[in-house]
């Protein structure tokens, strides 16, 4: 579900599916359901200190609890035994671990982690979590019908963090997370690190200790300093006076960096870079056989799309001839796209004057019938390089009366209700 990634506002959502009823006007206005939490914990270098996190179901029916766990560090074990929300599954390859349990209306469960720390570090721990109504409780019966209200709100989405702070005997915790925030137009994803693609910048201070530390987390990004205050060498920097280090960091995509204290005692700093971009491309890699365009149309959306998929030329490259083929390809068009666009004709596509790269997409062309549909793109490029892309178009209209359907005949128990439809 990317494409609903960047929205604010849905007429329905169900299930993760995205609808409206019938776009009557008699409907309230339905607004995002998320939530953030910010939550904060202390435990001391070299003793365990135990926390615990408690999931409440918001809902007035009974809902399905599903947790997922990220971030979880050597320092952090979570306690399977003395959690309350039934069995908790460690996927150890990924440092991840996931909860499904059940909860009645207004019950709550309880996990518990022990923090043990052995150093001046913060460790970030992410939850997503998710409260669903059960099937019961927003499906039809031979005798009642969902209410409007009870089918938009069927799901609750909470994203939990956790900011675990270590501290010293002497009373010295772990500094918080620095967040940089830089507002942009559009934000490219991909493989795109070594190419001239948009970047943004901005200054901040990183309060640190005089010493030397390791940079990490740089991915496509980079550091400047004013080389009086701290300094910058390869990937090393050098702080030379108390809490005054002014950097400018240079990103094309977000970066979590982490500054790692060469002299022990030190504490690590880590710097959320986050580009809050209003539009997204995600550059498709024409090497990756799984590379494919994915346009979606919701009838449900009161807001534009803003993400999309995007093939990219190159400088000294041209296609000189492409060919949408399969059942569907009737109902997809190659077009430029709202930035950084290609020069696309009915049969070229080519870079623009003074351009080092630019991109195009695929649309839907027709959105006035519900379907998924399935096609293929096909370029030549000027050195006979052929590129071939998938294409999974999706064009989602369905009424709530179609929602419930779909997905409450699902329940063999309630088959019997569809007579309501």
């Amino acid at each position: 579900m990317k494409k609903l990634k960047n929205l604010t506002l849905a007429c329905l959502v169900v299930l993760g599916i995205a609808a409206c009823a019938d776009d009557k006007s008699d409907n309230p206005p339905v607004y995002n359901s998320d939530e953030t939490v910010t939550l904060e914990f202390t435990g001391e270098i070299g003793k365990e200190a135990k926390n615990t996190i408690t999931f409440t179901n918001p809902h007035d029916t009974d809902a399905d609890l599903r947790v997922a766990i990220h971030n979880v560090d050597n320092s952090i074990k979570i306690d399977n035994a003395s959690s309350t929300c039934g069995n908790i599954v460690n996927d150890t390859s990924i440092s991840s671990y996931t909860i499904n349990s059940k909860l009645t209306a207004g019950e709550s469960c309880e996990v518990t982690y022990t923090f043990q720390p052995s150093k001046l570090d913060t460790i970030l721990l992410k939850l997503q979590v998710d409260y669903t109504r059960t099937f019961e409780s927003y499906c039809p019966t031979t005798d009642t019908v969902p209410s409007y209200e009870t089918i938009i709100t069927n799901n609750k989405y909470v994203d939990m963090y956790i900011y675990n702070y270590a501290e010293d005997s002497n009373g010295k915790t772990s500094p918080k997370y620095i967040n940089v925030e830089i507002p942009a137009e559009y934000l490219v994803y991909g493989n795109i690190a070594d190419l001239n693609i948009v970047s943004y910048d901005k200054n901040f201070n990183l309060p640190a200790e005089k010493g030397e530390y390791y940079i990490s987390g740089l991915y496509g990004a980079s550091l400047k300093s004013n080389n009086k205050n701290c300094s910058i060498s390869n990937n090393t920097l050098t702080v030379k006076k108390d809490n005054v280090c002014p950097l400018k960091v240079t990103a094309k995509t977000n970066n979590s960096i982490t500054f790692t204290p060469k002299q022990e005692g030190n504490p690590y700093y880590h710097v959320n870079v986050d580009i809050n971009s209003r539009y997204s491309y995600d550059v498709l890699s024409p090497d990756n056989q799984n590379s494919s365009f994915q346009p979606y149309y919701s009838a449900s959306m009161l807001s534009e799309n803003t993400y999309f998929d995007a093939a990219m030329l190159k400088k000294g490259e041209k296609v000189t001839s492409y060919e949408i083929t399969g059942t569907d390809a009737k109902k997809f068009k190659v077009s430029g796209t709202a930035h950084n666009s290609c020069t696309v004709t009915d049969k070229e596509i080519s870079l623009p004057a003074n351009k080092t790269n630019c991109f195009y997409t695929v649309e839907l062309v027709d959105t006035s019938k519900a379907g998924s549909y399935n096609a293929e793109l096909k370029t030549t490029l000027s050195d006979k390089t052929v590129r071939t892309y998938k294409i999974n178009g999706t064009v989602d209209r369905l009424t709530i009366d179609e929602i419930l359907y779909n997905y409450c005949s699902q329940n063999t128990k309630l088959n019997k209700a569809y007579k309501l439809f």
